[in-house]
């Protein structure tokens, strides 16, 4: 019998030690102009499972309508998959910037346990003056309540020549949260203006993940406390075109030391734009805490340690056929699976093009 208990104690540690990996279970769509309740449903870039609802985050800026978030109902058996809408809500009373409507462009989402919502937004660097990176508050019913406080080395200089802060529509594209919403972490798409290095195409950009916690009232709420830096890959060639762009599109806490980084490739060839997706598991905790570093490119530091999951171009042929890899930008845990597995959603923000289409496709998550 102890021989017994012994050898079921063994296989449990190597079942507890098994590597994350990611099946993939099945996906469904959303015809590009397809109308919800007066809108245009389209430019998903962030979503996250709650109450047995998917909500999911649209990037319009004014393009198919006002800023907003849709309610999904998702259902999920075997391999088949459907996602149906049922409610639109939209972002309202953001305060003013300088006499005019204050400007966004909502590119992570995220729930707290109370209902509010976590969005974050990029910065405009184009305005005049440029516009601040932001993650934010709002209510359920999509109102804003208040606004984190960003360091300022992620804040561009408002007018003259830009030295510093966050790169036009390259900054929050990220937002996860943690432990009930204690915690919240956010990541930039590409590196800061100051980290940026002449060649770095050739070894990939260093990008930021900032972390805040909820210190309460007395301490103004979300305050920032730790900075991990996250090296993405270089830009690659393929049959399918020469990437011009890589970044981290989206974040997915899983511990308080781990998350899912999504990487995502612009490619060009002669028939117009696709996209290399990659998914990797990041590890943070033998990262260095850069926050009180304004500069990291030339620092001695220790990166986030990254193992790829999936890429979408190779490791999918089977499951998608010869699909064209679309943008995708939006990740989200799901519903569990009779069997207890739990899910991964993947999201395509289809940009409002005719020539790309709002895919969700499910992953089921083993290991770890």
């Amino acid at each position: 019998m102890k021989s017994a208990l012994v050898l079921a104690s063994f296989l449990g540690l190597l079942n507890s030690a098994q590597a994350l990996t990611l099946r993939y279970v099945g996906e469904t769509s959303i015809k590009t102009g397809t109308k919800f309740d007066k809108t245009v449903i389209g430019g998903l870039s962030g979503m996250v499972w709650q109450d047995k609802t998917l909500y999911a985050l649209s990037d319009d800026k004014g393009k198919a309508g006002e800023p907003r978030f849709y309610s999904f109902d998702l259902k999920i058996d075997k391999s088949k998959v459907e996602l149906t809408p049922k409610k639109v809500t939209f972002i309202r009373g953001l305060p003013k910037e300088n006499g005019q409507p204050a400007f966004i462009d909502p590119e992570g989402f995220a729930r707290l346990p109370d209902g509010d919502f976590l969005i974050s937004s990029e910065a405009s660097t184009d305005k005049k003056p440029r516009t601040k990176p932001r993650v934010f508050r709002v209510s359920a019913e999509g109102v804003w309540k208040s606004d984190f406080v960003i360091p300022e080395k992620y804040i561009p200089e408002p007018l003259g020549k830009q030295t510093k802060g966050v790169q036009n529509s390259q900054s929050f594209e990220g937002l996860t949260t943690l432990d009930n919403g204690k915690f919240v972490f956010t990541a930039l798409e590409s590196c800061l203006t100051q980290d940026i290095v002449e060649g770095a195409d050739s070894n990939g950009d260093l990008i930021r993940i900032l972390k805040f916690e909820d210190r309460g009232a007395q301490h103004g709420y979300y305050t920032p406390t730790a900075e991990y830096a996250y090296h993405v890959d270089a830009l690659k060639s393929s049959d399918k075109g020469p990437e011009l762009f890589r970044g981290v599109s989206e974040i997915l806490a899983i511990s308080d030391s781990k998350m899912f980084v999504m990487e995502r490739g612009v490619r060009a060839n002669g028939k117009g734009w696709t996209n290399a997706v990659v998914i990797y598991l990041a590890d943070l905790s033998k990262a260095s805490n850069t926050l009180a570093l304004d500069k990291i490119s030339d620092a001695k530091i220790n990166l986030a340690e990254k193992t790829k999951l999936v890429d979408f171009e190779t490791d999918l042929v089977k499951e998608r056929g010869n699909k064209v890899v679309d943008n995708f930008e939006a990740l989200s845990w799901g519903p569990t699976l009779p069997d207890g597995r739990r899910t991964l959603l993947v999201m395509v923000d289809n940009n409002f093009s005719k020539n790309e289409t709002t895919e969700l496709v499910v992953f089921a998550v083993e290991g770890e």
